[in-house]
């Protein structure tokens, strides 16, 4: 595979690597029953566009990292969707707004683009925080909402098992939650370091941090029990100076830390942490690292447990072997100059469903559906993706594999990328905890 992905890519290539029936429409739409009955009572399909918010961090200490690769993701597929005519006919008009601003604001804008501006769709959100907060819209304001970033578990379960499911009508996640990220980092460890004896965490003092944590530590003392925790940090949300943290984890001897930081957070921890020598002394084990060898570059140290929030890697899979890969980094690269990142590959597959969805529900009424219909046709999809293939479960969650790296300085790049070497794809089956039973019941079943 070639390591300069900049090049043209016209759209027969494109259309060769999504496949004939359009990116995430498959086989799923195309094999959908269609009756006589159905076809006599056809429904218009409307001239108007398709109203499509995409929310993200623009601005921010979330922004570069995480909420811009997002939007450019929105931003370029839209295009290349409505370049292709658009869904069922439709055009995408695009609407990208600013997750910035805490979550009272977000459900303040959630309730005004269902109740007022009539959107669409809603693919949004970061924070688990705002997901948490806002989702429960859905079904309260009848807004078809699918969240395609937040990592909290606990946004589609429950913490007793079994449980009902879904949680939301109109609600769904189009990525997997944070159980893949720390379960497939424990499965790393286990393999690339069996003979470590402590380990350490900072994680940020929210939602998303506390629950990483858990989920990692609950995994560790299933695979690794002779592990000792020596140290747990819990920072508020974008702190500025870690001196005292890093200084803290360099005297508890810990051998792997592991941190679910974010953004600027784990931007601004790792260039202090650089600074103050960390690791010479330790390697840091990152739930969703994968954004910050690019984002920090050269300097990234090498040797470190970095997690891709899915397969989602403009190296995997590979080139050769997954057109639609290729395709989806160079494009990327060509428009913005940098390699798409993990929450790129998410934004991708929120939109990809959407398009999915409302495709193998027209198949299924004849026209143009309703919200209700699309909720219907995206439960149990299954699309192709830039990283694979991605399923909706029944719980409104979706199910993917999970890729673990070790960083690596290799000629060609600007910044450490994964060790091709040491790579590890755990299957959906090995991270995901199936429909109804919490990851945490899940995990402490396992019999090791």
């Amino acid at each position: 595979m070639s390591k300069k992905t900049g090049t043209e890519t016209n759209r027969r290539e494109f259309l060769k690597a999504a496949g004939a029936a359009g990116l995430g429409a498959g086989a799923m739409a195309a094999l959908a029953p269609s009756t006589p009955a159905l076809a006599k009572k056809k429904r218009p399909i409307p001239k108007t566009p398709i109203k499509m918010a995409a929310i993200s961090f623009l601005t921010g200490a979330a922004a570069g990292p995480f909420g811009i690769p997002g939007n450019n993701s929105f931003k370029m597929m839209a295009d290349v969707y409505n370049k292709q005519g658009g869904i069922l006919g439709r055009k995408i008009k695009l609407m990208p707004l600013d997750e910035a601003g805490g979550a009272k604001k977000q459900v303040e804008l959630a309730r005004k683009l269902i109740m007022e501006d009539k959107v669409d769709v809603i693919l949004g959100y970061i924070s688990s925080g705002d997901c948490k907060a806002v989702l429960p819209l859905s079904d309260e304001l009848g807004g078809l909402m699918v969240a395609y970033d937040c990592g909290t578990h606990v946004l589609m379960e429950k913490k007793r098992s079994p449980y009902k499911y879904p949680k939301y009508k109109l609600g769904f996640r189009s990525a997997a939650h944070l159980g893949i990220d720390n379960i497939a980092l424990a499965l790393a460890i286990r393999k690339y370091a069996p003979n470590i004896k402590k380990i350490a965490g900072i994680n940020q003092d929210y939602a998303w941090g506390r629950d990483s944590w858990k989920i990692f530590e609950l995994a560790m003392k299933k695979l690794m029990p002779q592990v000792k925790v020596v140290k747990t940090l819990w920072p508020k949300i974008f702190t500025t100076d870690f001196t005292a943290h890093v200084s803290a984890l360099m005297g508890s001897g810990a051998e792997i830390v592991h941190s679910s930081l974010w953004g600027g957070d784990a931007v601004t921890f790792i260039k202090q942490a650089m600074g103050a020598g960390f690791f010479k002394k330790a390697r840091l084990a990152m739930s969703r690292g994968e954004p910050y060898p690019q984002e920090i570059g050269a300097g990234f140290p090498e040797g470190q447990f970095i997690c891709c929030a899915g397969t989602h890697y403009f190296l995997y899979p590979q080139h050769d072997k997954w057109p639609l890969n290729k395709w989806f980094v160079a494009e990327y690269y060509k428009r913005y100059k940098k390699y798409p990142t993990y929450p790129s590959y998410h934004a991708f597959q929120a939109i990809a469903l959407y398009k999915a969805a409302v495709e193998k529900a027209h198949s299924l009424v004849g026209g143009w559906p309703n919200k209700d219909e699309v909720a219907k046709a995206m439960s149990g999809l299954s699309i192709e993706t830039p990283s694979g293939y991605l399923s909706m479960d029944a719980d409104h969650n979706a199910r993917e594999a999970c890729l673990v790296g070790i960083s690596k300085k290799v000629g060609g790049y600007p910044f450490p990328i994964l060790d091709p070497n040491r790579m590890e794809i755990f299957s959906a089956q090995e991270v995901n905890a199936p429909a109804g039973i919490s990851t945490e019941d899940w995990i402490k079943g396992w019999k090791v």
